[in-house]
């Protein structure tokens, strides 16, 4: 997995490439601490770009949601293909994450 950032006044909009699994946890450490220095009380996770997601990598989006919550601030998951929006309901993660098309 690969991700770019970009920093708006409204938040940061993380958008992520590829397949996101457990040997991508470094890259996703980076990205937290983006969403960690980052202003700004919306955070978007941007994962029309992700193919793939395992469990690590639905736990780490756990992890991302709870520091964003620790702070104050919103995350959303952005634009997820349909196999990804299916994981995500599949797991329950539709109940615990703001989801936009």
């Amino acid at each position: 997995m690969t991700f770019t950032q970009e920093i708006t006044a409204g938040g940061a909009i993380m958008a992520l490439q590829g397949a996101f699994t457990f040997k991508d946890h470094h890259s996703f450490r980076a990205l937290l601490d983006t969403l960690k220095t980052a202003s700004g009380p919306n955070h978007i996770l941007d994962l029309s770009g992700v193919d793939f997601l395992d469990s690590a990598a639905l736990g780490m989006l756990l992890v991302a949601d709870d520091e964003t919550r620790s702070r104050g601030c919103n995350l959303t998951l952005q634009r997820p293909s349909s196999q990804i929006a299916r994981l995500l309901e599949l797991a329950s993660m539709d109940t615990l994450f703001k989801i936009e098309q």
